[in-house]
């Protein structure tokens, strides 16, 4: 995932992308790449040719040239879907920000437990869309709600077994498992060994080398995927806790 900072302040965008390097290291599931543009204009012109463009943007209000209200114009001729967070000195925002249906207000200057929390946030918006993940088998395609899989298991490499919370008999698929990965909440889903993906909303019980599923299934946890493991579900176990406190 592309996250980019647009700002002519090389010591703030400097600082940002710091502060970003250290909170992406705890999205043990998600690559992020950062990109840092020092104008308006210079990010416009990547944006347009780039086959992949960020995510998220971090996009200075007050810049020289073409600021960050017209750069932010620009960019939704051609992109609606780009989450766009302003970082701007001022408190006051003018009416003409509103047109670019910004994602978050920063005000300069932007701490660490700021920008960790819209960042979180962002990324949750992002990954709440993954809702659906797709199959194909004997020319029809399948598509199942993310939150009924609970397991999915490579079979002789080519075929897939998607275990769902339903009463129903298990989805046979024909297709890789590195495919399927690519549609899934990295947040939820973990690939615990080679040929196996959990549902982490279905584990029972979780140890260094095995996870025992609700639906008492047991998994093997495979060497080199232990710690990638026991990372995604300490920050999956903190989501869920903070979540509850804040309903409190």
């Amino acid at each position: 995932m592309k996250v980019a900072i647009c700002d002519d302040e090389l010591n703030h965008s400097m600082r940002m992308e710091q502060h970003l390097l250290t909170i992406t290291k705890k999205y043990t599931n998600i690559k992020v790449e950062i990109e840092v543009y020092q104008s308006g204009e210079e990010l416009l012109k990547i944006l347009e040719i780039e086959k992949e463009r960020p995510k998220i943007l971090f996009l200075d209000i007050e810049m020289g040239g073409m600021d960050g209200i017209q750069t932010g114009k620009k960019i939704r001729e051609f992109d609606r879907n780009i989450i766009i967070i302003y970082v701007t000195s001022f408190d006051k925002y003018t009416m003409d920000s509103f047109e670019v249906s910004p994602f978050r207000y920063l005000l300069k200057p932007v701490n660490y437990e700021d920008i960790n929390q819209v960042f979180s946030i962002a990324v949750e918006d992002i990954l709440n869309n993954l809702e659906s993940v797709f199959f194909k088998s004997n020319n029809k395609q399948y598509q199942i709600n993310c939150e009924e899989i609970i397991v999915i298991i490579s079979e002789k490499g080519r075929m897939l077994r998607v275990v769902t919370r339903e009463e129903q008999p298990e989805n046979l698929f024909y297709e890789r498992i590195k495919n399927i990965e690519k549609q899934l909440n990295p947040l939820i889903f973990i690939k615990v060994n080679q040929g196996t993906i959990i549902n982490l909303n279905y584990v029972h019980i979780i140890s260094s080398d095995e996870i025992h599923l609700t639906t008492g299934l047991i998994i093997p946890i495979s060497r080199s995927r232990r710690k990638a493991v026991k990372q995604a579900y300490s920050l999956y176990v903190q989501r869920k806790v903070g979540i509850c406190q804040s309903l409190k």
